[in-house]
């Protein structure tokens, strides 16, 4: 049986959260401090191919966040709303671009997660939204093979 290495700094456990069964989390950033090749930036998360698996950090804190997106050597976008781009623009520090294409999930590929934690009344509510109202998830595609 050929298996994943998982990263330092993951641990394995069940994944209520994505509905995804069994997956492994990131304990923190301290642990981790391998460099990002390509960070891919998600509203929901996208789930792995049928021989795929996926790995989901805990909540992540903005400047977390900030840390990882530093740590990328390239950001891919697939935001798919104009204003929630520009919020995270504002939020991160780097130019999010608008992007409604489709995200094929790859082995190997890192995706931060940024959703809201509610639904928004209105789409011209996003203007109030703060920091406080998203959460952010690490995500890290992998290939199962038994």
């Amino acid at each position: 049986m050929k298996r994943k290495i998982i990263p330092v700094g993951f641990y394995v456990g069940e994944c209520n959260t994505t509905g995804c069964g069994t997956a492994y989390f990131l304990l923190s950033l301290e642990h981790y401090t391998e460099k990002f090749k390509k960070l891919v930036l998600l509203n929901a998360l996208v789930p792995p191919s049928n021989d795929g698996v996926v790995a989901v950090s805990p909540p992540l804190t903005l400047s977390e966040v900030k840390e990882i997106v530093k740590r990328a050597e390239k950001i891919e976008s697939y935001i798919g709303h104009q204003s929630t781009a520009e919020l995270l623009t504002k939020l991160l520090g780097v130019k999010v671009e608008c992007n409604r294409a489709m995200y094929n999930p790859q082995p190997d590929d890192y995706a931060l997660v940024v959703r809201l934690k509610k639904r928004l009344s209105k789409p011209e509510d996003i203007k109030n939204v703060t920091e406080d109202d998203l959460e952010f998830r690490l995500v890290l595609y992998s290939e199962f093979e038994p």
